[in-house]
Order: C-alpha cells, then sequence, then structure tokens
C-alpha cells in the first residue's frame, strides 16, 4: 500500500495516525514540537491562554471511542484537554508511530509524488500522498489603526497567563472565546476591563437545563422539525434566558442568530452587569495611552489585547492546494481533493457548536475508507471520485454565514458527521469494521434519513 506524510500531531493529526495505523496504511507523522497535542500542549510557543477551557462540552468534544473520565467537569481546562490527548496517545500506540522535533518546511506535488522537506534533513523525502493537520489557531492576525500606543500591545496568541493581566487596565478588542476568557480574568485581577467590539455577537450561556447548551442544541437538532421553525425556538429561548442586548449596554447583533458564531460563555454578562467589564464600540484611535472609540468616548488603558482571531496559514506549502482566490477552502468537505487521490486535509472547519476533535475522528475515517477503496474497490473508489469533483452537500444547515474571514470554515456539528456517517455507510467493507459509525447513539441509517448525497 502507498505511504502517506501526515503534518501534524495535534488532535487533528492524532486521528488521522490512529486511523491509519488501524487500517494498515503505511505513513511517517511530523510534529514540529516535543509532545503530541498542538496549540493544548504546554511546551508550544502556539499554546492556549492558560484559563481556556473548551468552548464545547466533553461530550460533543471527545473522540468517539475514547471517552474523557467522569471526573472532569462538562467544560474541560486547558490542561485537562492536553491530558486527554496525551492519554488517548498512549492508548493507541501513536507515540511510537510520530517523528517528534521534525518540521515540515516544504511540501510540493511532483511526478514521482509529494516532495516532503524536513528541517535539518539534508535530502527530501517523497510519499505517495499527504494529510495536512497542522492546525489554523496559531498564526495571529493583527488590525491596524491610526495613531501610537504607549503601552503594551499583544495578540491574546501571546497571552499564556492571567498574570500578565494582574493590576493592568486591560483592553480586549474582540468577541470570541479567548476574548471573553481574557475579559473574565482581566475583570478580578486587573485594575479595569475595557471591551471593544466593532460588531456584537450573540453570548450563549454554557449550561440549559443543567445541560451543557451544545448538547441541548445538538438533541434538539435530532427532531424532525423544520428549520424556521427551530431557529425560532432558539431565538426564543435566547430571549428567555439571556434578554434583549440593550439591557446590558451592548449593542444589538447586526446578523440573525446562527449566521455568525455565538460567543459561548457563562461569566462575561455577569461581569458586564456587574460594572467589572466596560463595553465599548470599535476603536477609532490611539494616543499615548488614550483609546478613542467611534462613539467619541476614551478610556486610558495599560495594555491592549487583540482576540481578532487567525489566519489560516500553511507555510510549508502553497495556499493554492488548499484555498481559492478568496480564501475560501476549495476541498471537498473541506477535506479532499476535488480532482487528485493523493491530497487531503483535516481539521480545516469552525463548528458552530460542538467539538473539532470530534469531527476530526470522523474525517480521519472517511480519508482512511477512500485509500483502501482506492487499493481494493475499484467501483467505490470511482463512485466517490465522481463524488468529491462536484458535489456541495448541506454541510451548514442552511444558514448564510456572515462574510466575514471567521465563518469562511463554517459547519453545522450535528449535519457534517451525519454526512460522513453516510458516506462511510456507503464505503461498506472498506470503512473497516464497526465503521457504520454507530458513534454516540446514532447509527448510519437514522444518522442521515433527510440529507440526500449530492451526485
Amino acid at each position: 500500500m502507498k505511504r502517506f506524510c501526515i503534518i501534524g500531531a495535534g488532535a487533528c493529526g492524532l486521528a488521522v495516525a490512529k486511523t491509519f495505523a488501524e487500517r494498515g496504511i503505511p505513513f511517517d507523522c511530523f510534529e514540529a514540537e516535543g509532545d503530541v497535542g498542538g496549540i493544548w500542549n504546554p511546551d508550544s510557543p502556539h499554546v492556549v491562554y492558560g484559563s481556556t477551557h473548551l468552548n464545547s462540552s466533553k461530550k460533543l468534544s471527545r473522540y468517539p471511542d475514547f471517552k474523557f473520565p467522569d471526573e472532569m467537569p462538562y467544560y474541560v481546562s486547558a490542561a485537562q484537554a492536553e491530558e486527554y490527548l496525551r492519554a488517548y496517545a498512549a492508548e493507541y500506540g501513536i507515540y511510537d508511530r510520530i517523528t517528534f522535533n521534525s518540521r515540515v518546511t516544504s511540501a510540493e506535488r511532483t511526478d514521482r509524488g509529494w516532495r516532503i522537506a524536513i528541517e535539518g534533513e539534508a535530502e527530501p523525502r517523497i510519499y505517495d500522498g499527504l494529510v495536512v493537520a497542522n492546525g489554523h489557531h496559531w498564526q495571529a492576525k493583527m488590525p491596524d489603526y491610526a495613531g501610537t500606543f504607549d503601552g503594551e500591545m499583544l495578540h491574546s496568541h501571546d497571552v499564556k497567563s492571567r498574570a500578565q493581566l494582574k493590576d493592568k487596565r486591560v483592553l480586549v478588542v474582540g468577541a470570541g472565546n479567548s476574548a471573553v476568557d481574557i475579559l473574565s480574568d482581566a475583570a478580578l485581577d486587573g485594575k479595569a476591563a475595557v471591551h471593544s467590539m466593532r460588531r456584537s455577537y450573540y453570548f450563549f450561556p454554557k449550561m440549559l437545563f443543567g445541560k451543557p447548551t451544545d448538547a441541548v442544541i445538538d438533541r434538539l437538532s435530532h427532531l424532525p422539525l423544520p428549520r424556521r421553525f427551530m431557529y425560532g425556538l432558539y431565538k426564543l429561548g435566547m430571549r428567555i434566558l439571556v434578554g434583549a442586548h440593550r439591557h446590558y449596554g451592548l449593542e444589538a447583533p447586526d446578523h440573525n442568530l446562527f449566521e455568525a458564531h455565538p460567543t459561548a460563555c457563562t461569566t462575561y454578562l455577569d461581569h458586564i452587569v456587574h460594572g467589572r467589564i466596560v463595553a465599548k464600540p470599535g476603536i477609532e484611535r490611539f494616543e499615548g495611552k488614550r483609546v478613542y472609540f467611534v462613539d467619541d468616548t476614551f478610556e486610558d488603558v495599560d495594555m491592549v489585547i487583540w482576540a481578532t482571531g487567525y489566519s489560516i496559514s500553511f507555510p510549508f506549502m502553497d495556499d493554492s492546494y488548499i484555498l481559492d482566490e478568496k480564501g475560501r477552502s476549495k476541498l471537498f468537505i473541506h477535506t479532499f481533493d476535488r480532482e487528485h487521490d493523493d491530497f487531503f486535509v483535516c481539521g480545516l472547519f469552525e463548528p458552530a457548536e460542538g467539538g473539532v476533535w470530534q469531527i476530526a475522528d470522523y474525517q480521519a475515517r472517511l480519508i482512511a475508507a477512500f485509500i483502501v477503496a482506492c487499493e481494493t474497490d475499484q467501483k467505490r473508489a470511482d463512485w466517490f471520485r465522481k463524488l468529491r469533483a462536484h458535489a456541495n452537500p448541506d454541510i451548514g444547515h442552511g444558514i448564510k454565514w456572515q462574510d466575514t474571514p471567521w465563518h469562511k470554515f463554517e459547519i453545522q456539528h450535528l449535519r457534517f458527521r451525519r454526512y460522513m456517517a453516510r458516506l462511510l455507510k456507503k464505503f461498506g467493507p472498506c470503512a473497516g469494521e464497526e465503521q457504520e459509525m454507530r458513534t454516540m447513539g446514532e447509527s448510519a441509517e437514522d444518522a442521515d434519513e433527510k440529507l440526500k448525497l449530492a451526485s
């Protein structure tokens, strides 16, 4: 069987390595750091903020065949996430299959296969196929505003500990989960916490009816109800549980619920109503340590933290393998090259609710099923080749996402995994034993009763 190169041993690369090992697909996995985990590895320069907790509950975050320990909370911490990933790698014997401290510097398709250059190696290696799993939450994106700021300026990527916020007047710019995590610590440990948003978002509580919110939404999504009715139900729930933004001194969002990625938080609105966080609109300019906002108000701060997201980056290869001229994925379900059998990406998506790791496991199994089909079942391989060439299935639940960089890769968790479960079922024996994906209580049959394959 052909040999594949896997770039990255974060949560997504681990799923691919484990699945390939199980299916007997030869591979080499290269990880730039000294341990698994990617952004959850505390020794990585790209490690997440120390107070970070998963935005998705452990039920919708975990790999389907590897549970979190029962004693861990619904929303695990960064340290617990890394503990889980290391335990996963150890349980399935993946550590011995990874080459650590090996950074891929270039990847290029040639007539002989994929030419992969490794830092420190004199000669490139040649592989029959490539799986990219380098993640997309590590290349900081920094905005530019008029004026000069005389205080400390950081991206949220560079904030590793709440100690950096202590006794400082902190301005956080952005409205994602990293922003509200940092603001919560600044509200308690800093002299002041100021929040700037150019546009407002919906802020979801992390718990509903004593259950994680994403698990409740996931369960409701199983009901055979019209989408419009479901969205109306969610809007009503937000009105009852949270209320109008104006009651918190916040601008109303300029979009409908679920047209932009919601922010999961429990403490942010509590800090707002207790005056521990001051909400402001977008920035106009800087003058010394004074920040002027577009509503003609200003605040004096010591530190500005840009929680403004990340750029999609593949520093070892030409972006055109993956992205079109507008920076959107040109891959089939963000995973498969539409023309070639030798190139795959795992983890290039943003779930509106639920976790990344679980979806990455489905991707890994689907990639492996196709590779096996190419070797053993040309009929199924040809069926999939025709499908991937032109199909554009609805994996976003029919939602027209906002046209922002944040939403270019947005998917709906249940719908995406249902679609992949259906594909795995059609691969039959090529997907391996028990791959009908009776996962989390879903059979392949009931997992996708309504979603039809586009062909």
